[in-house]
């Protein structure tokens, strides 16, 4: 009985595998970007955003609950700015070679 339960239960995970894989193939690279930011909404985190010129902090922003996001080269790596929505002045970009981002932790 158990060998019979093992065979059934390869043909059904298999069906299901393949299922979500051309569902997940058959969604456009925009709805998997959309789904990908909306996970990433529950996962934001309280920033601290510094803007620096001549080794002085001119700037400082707070992202609350949030992301910074950034455009990426071919290999991957930040390049030109950091975009992200900030408590006090709502949309910046701020170059990368010139910001630090530090995460604000919770007073205990």
């Amino acid at each position: 009985m158990e060998n019979t339960m093992k065979s059934s239960l390869n043909p059904l995970l298999g069906a299901l595998l393949t299922v979500a894989l051309i569902m997940l193939g058959g969604c456009t690279e925009e709805a998997r970007n959309k789904i990908s930011r909306t996970t990433d909404n529950f996962l934001g985190e309280d920033l601290r955003v510094s803007y620096i010129d001549g080794g002085q902090i001119v700037k400082t922003w707070t992202v609350k609950d949030g992301k910074i996001t950034s455009g990426k080269d071919d290999s991957g790596n930040a390049t030109g700015y950091y975009y992200f929505w900030s408590v006090e002045t709502g949309y910046v970009q701020a170059p990368i070679e010139r910001t630090i981002i530090e995460e604000i932790l919770p007073a205990r």
